[in-house]
Order: structure tokens, then C-alpha cells, then sequence
């Protein structure tokens, strides 16, 4: 294996950004994915459909709920990374007093209310991973909205758009950097992403004209029971 260098605290910051842009990745997945039959249709629909179908509607599932929990996780260890950062920063440049001033600031940031969500989602994964929950519309189980469950202690979800919610955690997160960010690095990292989303099985949006026939890969891992 190749020697990885000690980053110094501006490196580390630099790494931490790339944390931004993979929940940046996984959340443009989870958007994408939530707008699949998969995550749209009823249950008692689902079960009335071929096995093939099921197979790949389950397929669309198992994608979004991945991206959804690493999503959190990534979020929730932006902050272990900033900490470990600023305490570099301090043995590095100990005649620098704002880093003291920033140790004490990211304390505050901690209790804050939407740190506190994001930690509480990242560790429900351990219960129940990636939980989306879905809102229907009376009996006839017309869709309406996805959400995050409730979390005991914290406020209700259920009435809000999980699409609002997770870009609120997003910027959350992505502003805290900018805010320990050196002034220079303000303008030199971006703060749009754009990536390539694979088209779900199911997908319900609408795709461009050029996209209607675009293959997709099917790739086969095996688990053998070999030893």
C-alpha cells in the first residue's frame, strides 16, 4: 500500500470538503430514487405484481435507503472531522488564539438542533437502517409525500417533504465548513455539485429524449461459502 501523507490543517479541511461533495452524491441519489414506483406504490400493489417487477422495484429500494444512510453518515462525521481538524490546527499554530475560539464554537454548533437531528438519524441506522417513510391519501392509497420518521425527543417529520428536510441538513453542514474555511478557500471551493444519477429500474420522472434507451449495467457479486 502506497504511504498516505499526514495531512497539515489546511489538508485536512481540503479532505473534509470532499465529505460535502459525497453527501452532496449521495443526496442527488436519494433524489433521484425517491421518484420511482418503487417508493410510490402501495404495498398491497406491489405484492399483486410479477416477480420480476418485485425484484426490481426492490432493486430501487436497497439503492435509495444506501445512499439515504450514508448520506447521514457522512453529515454526521463532518464534525468528527472538523474537531480532529481544529485540535491539529492548535498543536500546529499555538501562538494562533482562534483556534481555541473555534474549538469552543463548534461545542456550540454541536447543540445545536439540526446537529442533534443528523446525529439522531446517522445513528438509527443501527436499529433500522435508512427508514423512508410514505404519506397516502385515504383509502385508495394515492401517494402524497415521503418523510423521516420521528425520532423520540426530537420534532415531528411526518407533515414535511423529506426532500426539504435533507437539503436543510445539507446546507447545514456545507455552511458550517465554509464558516471554519480560511477566507481564501470561500471562493476557491464551489458550492454546486453535479453528478451522474443511473436511471432506476422504476423511475416515474421524466427523462430526456436522448436518455428514453440508455442501457444499464448489471452487475453480479456473489458471496460464496467458500472458505
Amino acid at each position: 500500500m502506497p504511504e498516505v501523507p499526514d495531512p497539515d490543517f489546511v489538508g485536512s479541511l481540503c479532505e473534509i470538503w470532499f465529505g460535502i461533495n459525497y453527501a452532496a452524491y449521495h443526496l442527488a441519489y436519494v433524489r433521484v430514487y425517491l421518484q420511482t414506483a418503487a417508493l410510490q406504490t402501495d404495498r398491497k400493489v406491489i405484492e399483486a405484481l410479477d416477480q420480476a417487477t418485485r425484484d426490481q422495484m426492490q432493486t430501487d429500494v436497497v439503492i435509495c435507503k444506501a445512499h439515504l444512510a450514508a448520506f447521514f453518515w457522512q453529515l454526521d462525521h463532518i464534525f468528527e472531522a472538523l474537531r480532529a481538524a481544529i485540535t491539529r490546527g492548535q498543536k500546529e499554530h499555538n501562538e494562533s488564539k482562534y483556534f481555541w475560539q473555534w474549538e469552543q464554537e463548534l461545542s456550540k454548533i454541536e447543540q445545536k438542533l439540526l446537529r442533534q437531528e443528523i446525529k439522531a438519524y446517522r445513528n438509527q441506522g443501527h436499529q433500522y437502517p435508512a427508514i423512508i417513510g410514505c404519506s397516502w391519501d385515504g383509502e385508495g392509497g394515492k401517494f402524497v409525500r415521503h418523510f423521516l420518521p420521528t425520532i423520540e425527543g426530537h420534532e415531528p417529520k411526518e407533515n414535511i417533504d423529506i426532500n426539504e428536510v435533507l437539503q436543510r441538513y445539507f446546507e447545514f453542514v456545507a455552511n458550517i465548513w465554509f464558516a471554519f474555511a480560511p477566507g481564501d478557500y470561500k471562493e476557491k471551493f464551489p458550492r454546486d455539485f453535479l453528478f451522474p444519477v443511473t436511471v432506476p429500474f422504476t423511475f416515474l420522472g421524466e427523462l430526456p429524449a436522448e436518455l428514453q434507451s440508455v442501457p444499464q449495467l448489471a452487475i453480479a457479486v456473489v458471496a460464496s461459502d467458500k472458505e
